[in-house]
C-alpha cells in the first residue's frame, strides 16, 4: 500500500502517538542477517568484563531484550559468551516504546536496544530506566561517543548511522539533477518521500534533526511547502526504497543501511551525503528500573561496548553494517562514507519535542 500524507491518515499516526505518550519511534532495518559470521568472528575472544560474576543464580533466568536492530544477532552470542540466558523480542522501534509503555504496570523487558536517543531519554525522564551505574567498558568509546553519554547514564551510546540521506532513481535523475543539501531537497519540485517520525525509528531522528538545525518555525514551513507539493510519506523505510525503485518518487530521504542495500543490490539507486552532514540515528541501549536481574542486563551493556562485538556488527553481510561504531579500534566498512558529519539534536531537546513533533506530522494535509 502506498502511503500519501493525507488527513484521512493523520489518526492513525495521531493515535499512535498518543499511545505511546512521547515516547515513539519506529522500525528499522531487519536485523536477521546471517549468524554463521558471528561464529567465525567472535566465538574465540575471551571476555573477561561479560562473565558471570559472583550471582551465579541469575545465570538461570531469562532476560528479555526489546529492540529493532541487531537483536537476533547479539542475543545469541551473549548467551554462548556469559552463560545468562537472554530471548530477544525484535519489534519496530515505536512498535517496542509502545509495549515498554503499555507495560509500565507489569514491565516484562529488562534491556532495550534501539535507534533514537530522544526517545530513551524520554523514558529516563519518566522514572523507565535504570539510571547512576557506569559501565567498566565505557572507557572502551571513542571520543565521540564519551561526548554522547548522559550524566545520569541513562542510556549508553552504541553505534550512530544515518537516519537519512539523499538517495535518488538513477533512471529519473543524474547526479547532476539530484539535490547535494538539505535546502535542494525541500526545494525539489519532483515526486519526494521519506518514512512516518511517527512509525519509523530512524524517521524521528531525521525529522528532530531537521527541526533542531533550523528551527521548529522555519522547518515547518520547509515541510508545509513540500507536503503542498506532494511529498510522499510511507510508513517504513523499507516501503519508502521500494516506491524509490519503482519510480514513485524521484527522491528520497532514505536511511543509510536501506539506500546502500538497493545499491549494491543492483536497483537504480544512488545515494548522497549531504553537504551540511546527515540526520544521526544515535542507537543506545538502556536498562530497565524495574529489571529482575540486573547482573544479567549490566552484562550486556558490557558486551555491546566491546570491540569485538562491535567488529562482529560491522563485519555482517548485510546492509544492516552500515554504521559508525563509537567503540575505539573498531573500523566502519570501507565502501561506506569515510568519517560523515552528522546532525545530531540534544537528547534533552529531541525529547522534550517529540510529541509536538510527531503530533504536528500527523495533523498535517497535502493536495
Amino acid at each position: 500500500m502506498n502511503y500519501v500524507w493525507k488527513k484521512r491518515l493523520s489518526g492513525i499516526s495521531l493515535a499512535l502517538v498518543l499511545m505511546i505518550a512521547g515516547c515513539g519511534g519506529g522500525t528499522g532495518a531487519n536485523g536477521s542477517a546471517a549468524s554463521g559470521s558471528t561464529e567465525t568472528n567472535v566465538s574465540s575472544v575471551v571476555k573477561d568484563n561479560v562473565n558471570p560474576s559472583s550471582s551465579n543464580e541469575d545465570t538461570g533466568k531469562t532476560i528479555f531484550l526489546y529492540g529493532n536492530d541487531f537483536v537476533d544477532i547479539v542475543a545469541p552470542e551473549f548467551e554462548k559468551q556469559t552463560g545468562y540466558k537472554m530471548e530477544a523480542v525484535h519489534y519496530g522501534g515505536g512498535e517496542a516504546l509502545a509495549k515498554i509503555e503499555a507495560e509500565q504496570g507489569n514491565p516484562q523487558w529488562d534491556v532495550v536496544m534501539m535507534d533514537g536517543h530522544g526517545s530513551i531519554r524520554n523514558l529516563a525522564d519518566r522514572g523507565f530506566l535504570m539510571t547512576d551505574w557506569t559501565p567498566e567498558n565505557i572507557n572502551n568509546l571513542s571520543d565521540y561517543g564519551a561526548s554522547l553519554v548522559p550524566e545520569d547514564h541513562a542510556y549508553t551510546p552504541i553505534t550512530i548511522h544515518a537516519s537519512a540521506v539523499i538517495a535518488y532513481n538513477t533512471n529519473r535523475l543524474t547526479k547532476e539533477q539530484a539535490p547535494n543539501t538539505w535546502e535542494g531537497f525541500f526545494n525539489y519540485e519532483g515526486t519526494a518521500g521519506q518514512a512516518d517520525p511517527a512509525v519509523a525509528a530512524p524517521a524521528y531522528p531525521l525529522v528532530s534533526s531537521l527541526f533542531y538545525h533550523w528551527g521548529i518555525p522555519d522547518a515547518e514551513q520547509k515541510y508545509e511547502q513540500m507536503m503542498k507539493k506532494g511529498l510522499r510519506v510511507y510508513p517504513k523505510n523499507g516501503p519508502l526504497g521500494s516506491a524509490l525503485v519503482s519510480g514513485e518518487i524521484d527522491i528520497a530521504a532514505l536511511q543509510e543501511s536501506n539506500a546502500y542495500d538497493l545499491k549494491h543490490s543492483g536497483e537504480p539507486v544512488e545515494l548522497i551525503w549531504p553537504e551540511e552532514g546527515a540526520p544521526g540515528s544515535l542507537r543506545v541501549a538502556a536498562i530497565s528500573k524495574h529489571t529482575k536481574n540486573p547482573a544479567a542486563s549490566k552484562a550486556f551493556i558490557e558486551f555491546m561496548l566491546q570491540p569485538e562485538t562491535q567488529h562482529m556488527l560491522a563485519s555482517l553481510d548485510s546492509s544492516d553494517s552500515y554504521f559508525t561504531p563509537l567503540v575505539q579500534g573498531v573500523d566502519s566498512r570501507q565502501d561506506r562514507e569515510s568519517n560523515p558529519t552528522f546532525l545530531l539534536p540534544p537528547a534533552e531537546w529531541s525529547a522534550e519535542h517529540e510529541v509536538d513533533i510527531k503530533t504536528w506530522f500527523a495533523d498535517q494535509n497535502v493536495n
